[in-house]
C-alpha cells in the first residue's frame, strides 16, 4: 500500500494578498499547487494524507480555495484525508488581516476563552490601542473571517469524516480504511490551543484516548494494521528543537508513552518542518516510530511517499522535493536552493543585530581560531585541520541548522567537520560539568549534554530520515559505533580554582575557599553514579 504524507502546506489564498505583499508570500500559492500536482502524479499512490497546518492564518478564503484544490485531486481519483491544526483556526481573533495591509493590528488575547464567540465579538475589543480610533468600516476591506475548530470539522468533512468508519466527534478525529488490511487514525490537534491558554502542553482529551484504545483492540481482533497521523510530533525530531522550542511547542512525553502502551506503533507527524525518523520506547517497553515530514512551503520543501509491504511491518519511505512552479522565477537553481539561501541570509542579518563585540566576532570566527581549544578533544591531524582551517564557524552552525531540518546530514564521523564540532562539544560539556557552570545543563539545556544536541544534527546514526526501508516495530542497529570525544577543560578550570584557593586562604576561611572545587567534585561523583535521564529525545536504543 503506497500513500502520500504531506504536512504544513500553509496555503495562502490569492484573495488574501493586497498591493505590497512580499514576493515570497505571493509565490506561496503556486508552490502549494505544484506540490499537490506532484503528489497526484506519484504512480500507485491514490491516498494523500495531510497532517495539519493546511493554511497559514486560518482565514476562510484560504480554506475555501484550498478545498477547491483538494476537490480537483478527488476528481482525479485520489482519496484525500486531512487533519487541521493550530494555523487552521484561531481561538482569539474573529478576523484576520490580509497580507500587505498595515492598518488593522489585532490584540493577541482580548479575552480568556478557549474559542471566541462570534455573536458577542466586538470590533473595538479586537484591535490594539493604536487603532482604537479607526472604525470597523475603515478596516473591513482588509479583514477576513477566520474559522473555529467546529467550523473546520464541517468544512473538511468530505475529506475524511464522511468516509470514516469510526468517528470521535468530541476530538474532531476519525479512522479510515486505506486498504482492506490497513486503517489510519487521523487525530486532530484542535484541543491544543484550549490548553495552551492555561500553559498546558499538547495532548488529546481522555475521550479520544479511550476511542483510540478501542480501535487498537478492534484492529488486533480483525487482523488489521493500524497507523496514525497527527500534527504535533510525539518526540523532538532532534534535541535542539526541544531546547529551543520548550514544552509549550511539544507534547508532554507522557502522551507518546500512552499511545505506545495503548498499541499505536507508527505515527506520521509534521509541525516542526523537519525530516526525521525517530523512535520512542515507553517505560513499559513498547516501541513507537514517529516519522516527521517537512513543510512544502519552507526549507526543505518536500513531502513523503510511504509504502507498507502487505502482511509485514516493513516501511519504505522517501521524500520528494517540490519543484519550482512554472511561471515562478527565483535567482537559484531550485526551490530548495532558494529557501536555503533565504534562510541563511535571514540569520546572517540577525547576527548583525548582536551586541558588540559579538556582531563582529560571530560572522568572522573561523575554525583556525578555535584550533588550540579543540585539537586534543577532536583528535584531528594537521592535514585534517588544514582542510577546514578557513571555514567560518557561523557557516558550520548554519549547516547544523540545515541538517536538522533536512535530515541525513552530510557530516559523517569520517569528516573533519564532524570531529571538529564533536571535539568542541566535548570541551563545552567538560566546562559545563565544572562549578559554577553545571546548572546550565538542567536549566538551559533541558538535561542534555552539548554532544547530545549537536551529534544528531550532523548525521543520523540509525534510520536515514529521507530514504529508507526498515521494520518500524524493531530498534534498528546504528550504522556506525559511537565515537569517544573527551576534554580536560573542566579539570583545568578546577585546578585553577584550587590554586586560587591558596592565596585566598590568607583572606578567607579555608572552608570557604575550598567550597567551590569540593562542590564540583561531589557533583561529578553524583553524575557518575546517577547520569541525568531527562524526558527527552528517544531515538533507537535509548
Amino acid at each position: 500500500m503506497k500513500f502520500i504524507v504531506m504536512s504544513d502546506i500553509h496555503y495562502i489564498s490569492r484573495r488574501m494578498m493586497l498591493e505590497g505583499t512580499p514576493e515570497h508570500i505571493r509565490m506561496q500559492p503556486a508552490v502549494c499547487e505544484q506540490a499537490l500536482r506532484q503528489a497526484a502524479a506519484v504512480e500507485g499512490a491514490d491516498v494523500i494524507l495531510l497532517t495539519g497546518d493546511l493554511t497559514d492564518r486560518g482565514d476562510r478564503p484560504s480554506h475555501e480555495d484550498l478545498i477547491d484544490l483538494l476537490r480537483q485531486l478527488k476528481a482525479r481519483g485520489k482519496r484525500v484525508y486531512v487533519t487541521t491544526a493550530t494555523h487552521d483556526f484561531n481561538h482569539y481573533k474573529a478576523y484576520q488581516r490580509k497580507y500587505g495591509d498595515t492598518k488593522a493590528v489585532f490584540r493577541e488575547s482580548p479575552w480568556d476563552l478557549p474559542y471566541f464567540d462570534k455573536e458577542t465579538a466586538v470590533y473595538k475589543d479586537l484591535v490594539t490601542d493604536a487603532c482604537k480610533d479607526m472604525t470597523e468600516e475603515e478596516c473591513t476591506p482588509a479583514l477576513e473571517e477566520v474559522c473555529t475548530p467546529q467550523e473546520l470539522w464541517e468544512l473538511y468533512r468530505e475529506f475524511g469524516r464522511d468516509d470514516a468508519f469510526s468517528v470521535c466527534e468530541e476530538a474532531f478525529s476519525y479512522c479510515v480504511a486505506l486498504a482492506d488490511d490497513l486503517w489510519c487514525l487521523m487525530l486532530n490537534d484542535n484541543f491544543r490551543n484550549e490548553e495552551a491558554m492555561h500553559n498546558v502542553s499538547v495532548t488529546y482529551p481522555p475521550v479520544c484516548l479511550r476511542w483510540i484504545r478501542s480501535l487498537v483492540r478492534r484492529a488486533a481482533a480483525e487482523g488489521k494494521t493500524l497507523i496514525a497521523c497527527t500534527h504535533h510530533p510525539l518526540l523532538p525530531p532532534v534535541p535542539a528543537y526541544k531546547v529551543g522550542a520548550g514544552d509549550r511547542d511539544m507534547r508532554r512525553p507522557e502522551v507518546g508513552h500512552l499511545l505506545a502502551d495503548i498499541g499505536v506503533t507508527l505515527v506520521f507527524t509534521g509541525h516542526t518542518h523537519f525530516a526525521d525518523v525517530g523512535f520512542l520506547r515507553s517505560r513499559r517497553g513498547h516501541l513507537l516510530c514517529d516519522i516527521s515530514t517537512p513543510s512544502v512551503r519552507f526549507y526543505p520543501p518536500r513531502f513523503r511517499v510511504a509504502e507498507l509491504e502487505p502482511g509485514t511491518t516493513v516501511l519504505r519511505s522517501h521524500t520528494v522535493p517540490v519543484a519550482l512552479p512554472e511561471g515562478v522565477a527565483v535567482p537559484d537553481a531550485s526551490l530548495t536552493d532558494y529557501y536555503r539561501r533565504v534562510m541563511y541570509e535571514e540569520y546572517a542579518r540577525k547576527a548583525q543585530n548582536l551586541p558588540f563585540p559579538l556582531k563582529k566576532l560571530v560572522p568572522e570566527l573561523r575554525v583556525k581560531h578555535l584550533r588550540a581549544i579543540v585539537k586534543n578533544a577532536s583528535g584531528l591531524s594537521e592535514a585534517a585541520f588544514a582542510a577546514i582551517n578557513e571555514k567560518k564557524v557561523f557557516d558550520l552552525i548554519m549547516d547544523l541548522a540545515f541538517n536538522m531540518m533536512a535530515g541525513d546530514g552530510q557530516y559523517t564521523p569520517d569528516t573533519p567537520e564532524y570531529r571538529f564540532l564533536m571535539g568542541l562539544a566535548a570541551v563545552c560539556d567538560s566546562l559545563i560539568d565544572a562549578q559554577p557552570f553545571y546548572d546550565l545543563r538542567g536549566k538551559t539545556l533541558k538535561g542534555y549534554s552539548v554532544r547530545e544536541i549537536i551529534e544528531p544534527m550532523l548525521c543520523n546514526r540509525y534510520v536515514p530520515d529521507n530514504d529508507a526501508a526498515f521494520d518500524y516495530t524493531k530498534v534498528p542497529a546504528p550504522a556506525w559505533p559511537e565515537a569517544a570525544f573527551t576534554s580536560r577543560a573542566g579539570d583545568c578550570v578546577m585546578a585553577a580554582l584550587c590554586l586560587l584557593a591558596i592565596p585566598l586562604s590568607h583572606l578567607l576561611p579555608t572552608a570557604v575557599t575550598l567550597a567551590l572545587p569540593a562542590a564540583t567534585l561531589l557533583h561529578k561523583r553524583k553524575l557518575a553514579k546517577h547520569p541525568p535521564r531527562p524526558e527527552r529525545y528517544y531515538r533507537a536504543g535509548k
